[in-house]
C-alpha cells in the first residue's frame, strides 16, 4: 500500500486518560472509524509538566469543564463520578495501554481504564485499580499490566508518541484526530470529521449557509 493510501485509510487519534473529552471521544472514535472504514491508530500523550494550557489551572474553566463533562457524559447513557486526582505519573497507565494494545486488547483495556476514573473517579495511581482493569477487560495475566507501567521501552514510545504529535501533527491538545493531513480537535468536533469522512463517500452532507443550525453532516449511507 503506498504512503498515500495509507494516509487516507487511517485515522490517527491522539488521547489521554487525563482528558474527560478524550474519554466522551473514544468510543466516538471507533464509530468514527467505522463509519468511514478507516483504520483507528491510537496514539496515547500527556500533558508535560507545567503545560501552559493546563485547564486545571484555572478555576471557573475547571468547574465549566466539570459541569459540561457531566451534561455530555449523561447523554451519552455513561455513568459519571469524577475523580478527585487529577493528577498522577501519566506515563504508566498510557505505557500499560501500549501493552494491551500490542496484545490485541488496547482499545477494551482502554475504554475500561475511562469507566475506572471517570464513571468510577478511582485513582489510576493505584496499581490494583489497574489490575482490575486489566481483568476486566479480559487480560489474562494482570501482574503483567501493572508491571508493564514501569518498562523503559513502553515508556519511551508514549514519549515518542507525543513527540511525534507533536512534529508531525502539530498536537498541542485532546482528543485530536488526523485524517488527511486534517486536523480535528476535541470532542466537539467529532461531527466535523464525520463530515469530511461523508463527503468522501459521496454523502450529500448540510448546506450550513442556509440552515446553519442543521447537523454538520449527513446521515448514515
Amino acid at each position: 500500500m503506498s504512503p498515500e493510501s495509507t494516509e487516507t485509510h487511517a485515522l490517527r487519534f491522539y488521547f489521554s486518560f487525563r482528558s474527560p473529552y478524550s474519554w466522551l471521544a473514544f468510543h466516538r472514535a471507533q464509530l468514527a472509524a467505522a463509519r468511514g472504514g478507516l483504520e483507528l491508530e491510537y496514539i496515547p500523550v500527556f500533558p508535560p509538566p507545567d503545560f501552559p494550557n493546563d485547564p486545571a489551572r484555572v478555576p471557573a474553566k475547571l468547574a465549566y469543564i466539570r459541569h459540561d463533562v457531566e451534561r455530555l457524559a449523561r447523554a451519552y447513557g455513561f455513568g459519571v463520578k469524577l475523580p478527585d486526582e487529577l493528577d498522577c505519573e501519566w506515563v504508566k497507565p498510557h505505557a500499560a495501554f501500549l501493552y494491551a494494545l500490542d496484545r490485541g486488547c488496547g482499545p477494551r483495556f482502554a475504554s475500561v481504564v475511562y469507566e475506572a476514573r471517570f464513571s468510577r473517579g478511582q485513582a489510576l495511581s493505584d496499581d490494583a485499580v489497574i489490575a482490575r482493569c486489566a481483568t476486566e477487560a479480559g487480560l489474562a495475566d494482570a501482574a503483567a499490566v501493572v508491571a508493564a507501567q514501569n518498562e523503559k521501552a513502553l515508556q519511551e514510545r508514549v514519549v515518542l508518541g507525543m513527540i511525534r504529535g507533536v512534529q508531525q501533527d502539530g498536537l498541542f491538545g485532546v482528543p485530536l484526530f488526523v485524517w488527511k493531513g486534517e486536523r480535528f480537535w476535541g470532542n466537539d468536533r467529532v461531527e466535523w470529521l464525520l463530515r469530511r469522512i461523508d463527503e468522501s463517500r459521496g454523502v450529500v452532507v448540510p448546506d450550513l449557509l442556509s440552515a446553519p443550525l442543521s447537523p454538520v453532516h449527513g446521515m448514515p449511507g
